[in-house]
């Protein structure tokens, strides 16, 4: 009986490397080295993206009186720092934040095609060097139009729409199969890290007594990016085999646990991937995770202002432990995953599922407790936000990696899928969220939550009935040789078929007493 890829156990011989690594091998790879980067790279764009929602709050103008004594007489004049603050209504802040995701719906999926076709790191470089200038703008515009600051917005938007797709296809250049759940979510960590230093720094920087503070929001974001670019051009290239400095032993290890596509363009089979489950099953995924995220992330200051009632600089260290909950959440599930699947306790298959479910299903409970929260149970809801992210985040091990298992060669251009629709998707929920939250009561709040636990059960049914791990024969390289079987002799002279799908680099590891028939 033939046996897929996420059922065969790696090769071993007396000809064949254990390919064994300390920690510290590892994580001073060149693989490593380039994800570690990458996912630097992606936290200093996540402080542009998100920063707008903690601008809204910092900005808007406190007390708009003084009350000073003269001459033994109390004297209420206008607050002098008044002209660094800007007035908008729930309407246009709703907007505003929103904004970024009008771009990115014009540019994700034409971004996410190109991203196999052209250089990911030359390409990201050149978007990032967009959202800085965009940034360091954008203040200057704040006391001109709110529809300049709009304009911004939507460029920025533009340019992060091939972030992802580049950054997924890059590292799924890199990252060998017993290494792929851990690597992979270093997109999620990411958004973790950048959401961590949006929502705190923020909340420092805004009490800067210099020009409200807030502007320097956008200055000292994009000074990070200009570091993290910096870093970008000198450690991070495309594919192993580019790499001036990597071992061979570590390129070996790469190029026999991933799908090579022979460095040839790619033609994307269109009709046969939108008509696939399994690719709908990463796309609906990740729709029920955009979705959660800008409720319970994007929008998560102004319901921390509204019900909860925390001061500005506490709003943002409490919006940032929601986010030190994911990046946690990420690295313990990620590498959880990947060790149930080295010690073949459980198929690939079934491990994407589980972790899927688990993340939505089981922060299900979380969130309805946060629903019934008040002013009075701050404590306790700091700590049932800080969780529900940690539990969520386990379905990243689902569907965010998931397109690098079903099509390797195609995982950029799904991830510009994804990020497509979800952004198409993401215009709406911040205006959705503070049409039902006009007055901003906690029972309105309440409604929102509840609209996230039926996003969680829905998108966790759609990803269990259509997902799959297998590569599909649409996504498969037509040059790569299929189904060959291969006789390995051990040591211990015992013998064992396996039926694998080889190239022609994997091939040439097994000569000599390997014989193939």
């Amino acid at each position: 009986m033939q046996e897929t890829l996420e059922k065969t156990p790696l090769l071993k011989d007396h000809k064949s490397k254990e390919y064994t690594f300390s920690l510290w091998e590892k994580y001073t790879s060149c693989r490593w080295q380039v994800g570690i980067i990458a996912g630097l790279a992606m936290s200093c764009s996540i402080l542009l993206r998100l920063n707008m929602t903690m601008v809204v709050v910092c900005m808007a103008a406190g007390n708009l009186t003084v009350t000073v004594v003269q001459n033994g007489t109390d004297v209420t004049i206008r607050d002098p720092y008044l002209d660094n603050y800007v007035y908008w209504d729930s309407a246009m802040e709703g907007l505003l934040i929103s904004g970024y995701y009008i771009g990115q719906v014009f540019t994700s999926l034409l971004f996410g095609t190109l991203s196999g076709r052209i250089s990911g790191k030359k390409f990201i470089l050149f978007l990032t060097s967009v959202l800085i200038v965009t940034s360091f703008v954008t203040p200057a515009l704040t006391f001109v139009n709110p529809y300049l600051v709009l304009v911004t917005r939507i460029l920025i938007g533009i340019a992060t729409g091939g972030l992802e797709p580049c950054g997924t296809q890059l590292l799924s250049n890199w990252a060998p199969l017993p290494e792929r759940a851990q690597m992979m979510s270093i997109t999620e960590q990411a958004n973790s890290i950048g959401g961590i230093g949006n929502f705190l720094l923020s909340g420092f920087i805004c009490n800067i007594p210099v020009l409200g503070g807030w502007p320097f929001i956008f200055y000292i974001f994009g000074g990070m990016n200009v570091i993290a670019m910096t870093l970008w051009i000198f450690l991070v290239y495309d594919k192993p085999e580019q790499h001036p400095w990597i071992k061979p032993k570590e390129a070996e290890y790469i190029n026999r646990h991933r799908t090579k596509s022979h460095g040839k363009k790619l033609k994307v089979p269109w009709l046969k991937m939108l008509t696939s489950a399994p690719v709908w099953a990463c796309v609906l995924g990740y729709l029920t995770s955009g979705t959660l995220f800008m409720v319970m992330a994007v929008c998560l200051p102004l319901y921390i202002e509204q019900v909860l009632k925390f001061d500005v600089g506490t709003n943002g260290l409490v919006s940032a432990l929601a986010f030190v909950g994911r990046f946690i959440g990420a690295l313990v599930f990620g590498y959880l995953s990947d060790w149930v699947f080295t010690k073949g306790w459980l198929t690939l298959k079934t491990i994407r599922k589980t972790c899927h479910v688990f993340g939505t299903i089981g922060s299900v409970p979380i969130i309805i407790g946060i629903s019934f929260l008040r002013q009075e149970d701050q404590v306790l809801a700091v700590v049932l936000i800080t969780f529900y992210w940690f539990v969520l985040t386990c379905m990243n091990c689902g569907f965010r990696v998931n397109p690098a298992d079903i099509a390797p060669r195609f995982a950029g251009v799904i991830s510009g899928m994804c990020v497509f629709l979800n952004s198409a998707v993401s215009l709406f929920v911040p205006l959705l969220v503070t049409a039902v939250t006009p007055n901003g009561t906690a029972d309105e709040w309440q409604s929102v939550f509840y609209g996230c636990v039926g996003v969680s059960v829905t998108g966790a049914v759609t990803f269990v009935v259509f997902a799959s791990a297998e590569e599909q024969e649409w996504a498969k390289d037509p040059e790569e040789n299929k189904d060959m079987v291969i006789k390995v002799t051990g040591n211990n002279n015992n013998t064992f078929d396996d039926h694998l799908s080889l190239s022609t680099e994997f091939k040439s590891l097994h000569q000599g007493k390997n014989t193939y028939s």
